[in-house]
């Protein structure tokens, strides 16, 4: 299905992330700038530091949620945080860069560990257009997350930097959200472990602006599940406020089969295509994912690879990955290597050039030169 819409080119692009102190990407004299374009498929071997670029975007989702103190909780204190904690590293830093066809925008903060081994902000500033609008220091949550007294351009950038989305769908288990029952109510967007998708699909089935994109999403899984034919989303009948994924399979429609009669591979490519093919006026501003290939048929990756491709358009792609098939459905353009130093004991990341590799690309594959270690990333 074929659906004629224009990509939104006022919408605010990500264009590098300038980040250091952060996990294995070093100290300030050590900074990693990233150049990021409309897709990024990030690379490496174990322990290069890849699923460290993911990690910072987590730590950017909670800190757009005032949750800062929740994420260090979480990832156990401070201390494992800083590049070889704090006695070596005292402060992590990082810039976000952004723009559109009338503005630019920067987000800088600097986190410090205080005495109760937690973070603070030494640091917090937005620019517009290079002015500095304010800047705030030794809050334990960001002044962005909740703050009244926001001018337009803050509010511009707290809306931008809300919309950079982690998600990842490993968690499959019998008690994973994604196989339980789950509110009508939480469907204002896709959650980051897809816990929302029954009551999510509900919305796009039932609003006729958004039928369309529905039916894609159902055509897709119908290729990876050919016995699949749609979903039954009807709320409960004893609990009408809460709804389950439920699904039907072709020529036996009347009977109604629950969340657990799916594979791990299948239910995360039910969450994948309605990540990748919702209607673009519902997509985040940018997509962070990490390993969406996990689980996945060859097939069911080939047909991920082209809904990313899909989704380009109208939103930014980050996404780390361990297939060889997967990263063969991009360009060098779009590739990132990490890799990590045992002299600096540092991470460090590097965008490809198709230029750089023509000559290797016309005898191998992509994926071929990486196994060759020829771009890196290998260990």
């Amino acid at each position: 299905m074929e659906l004629e819409i224009q990509a939104d080119e006022k919408r605010s692009r990500l264009d590098r992330i300038t980040l250091s102190g952060f996990k294995s990407i070093g100290t300030d004299r050590l900074a990693q700038t990233i150049p990021l374009s409309d897709i990024n498929i990030i690379i490496g071997a174990n322990g290069s530091g890849k699923s460290n670029i993911i990690s910072f975007f987590k730590l950017l989702n909670h800190l757009m949620t005032g949750a800062l103190q929740l994420y260090v909780a979480k990832n156990g204190s401070s201390e494992e945080l800083l590049y070889f904690g704090s006695k070596k590293t005292p402060l992590c830093s990082a810039s976000l860069f952004f723009s559109n066809i009338t503005d630019k925008d920067t987000y800088n903060f600097s986190l410090v560990k205080s005495v109760q081994d937690t973070l603070l902000f030494s640091e917090e500033s937005v620019l517009w257009n290079g002015k500095t609008l304010s800047s705030h220091a030794g809050h334990k949550e960001s002044y962005l997350a909740d703050n009244s007294e926001l001018q337009p351009p803050e509010l511009a950038v707290r809306k931008i930097l809300s919309s950079c989305r982690f998600f990842q769908f490993h968690d499959t288990s019998a008690n994973a959200f994604l196989r339980n029952t789950v509110s009508l109510d939480n469907d204002r967007y896709l959650m980051s472990d897809a816990g929302n998708l029954a009551a999510y699909l509900y919305v796009l089935k039932s609003k006729s602006e958004y039928t369309n994109y529905y039916e894609r999403i159902v055509n897709h899984i119908r290729f990876v599940m050919p016995q699949f034919h749609d979903f039954f989303l009807e709320p409960q009948v004893q609990n009408p406020r809460f709804i389950r994924l439920r699904w039907t399979t072709k020529g036996n429609p009347d009977y109604i089969f629950g969340p657990e009669q799916l594979s791990d591979g299948t239910i995360r490519f039910m969450a994948l295509a309605t990540l990748f093919l919702q209607p673009p006026t519902l997509l985040p501003n940018v997509i962070v994912i990490d390993e969406p290939e996990l689980g996945l048929h060859p097939q069911a990756v080939d047909l991920l690879a082209r809904m990313m491709h899909d989704a380009a358009p109208y939103c930014q792609i980050i996404a780390a990955t361990q297939s060889a098939r997967l990263l063969d459905s991009f360009s060098p353009d779009n590739v990132i290597v990490a890799q990590y130093d045992s002299v600096t004991c540092t991470s460090s990341y590097r965008r490809l050039s198709e230029n750089e590799l023509a000559d290797w690309l016309e005898t191998y594959s992509l994926s071929q030169i990486w196994e060759r270690n020829i771009i890196g990333g290998q260990p």
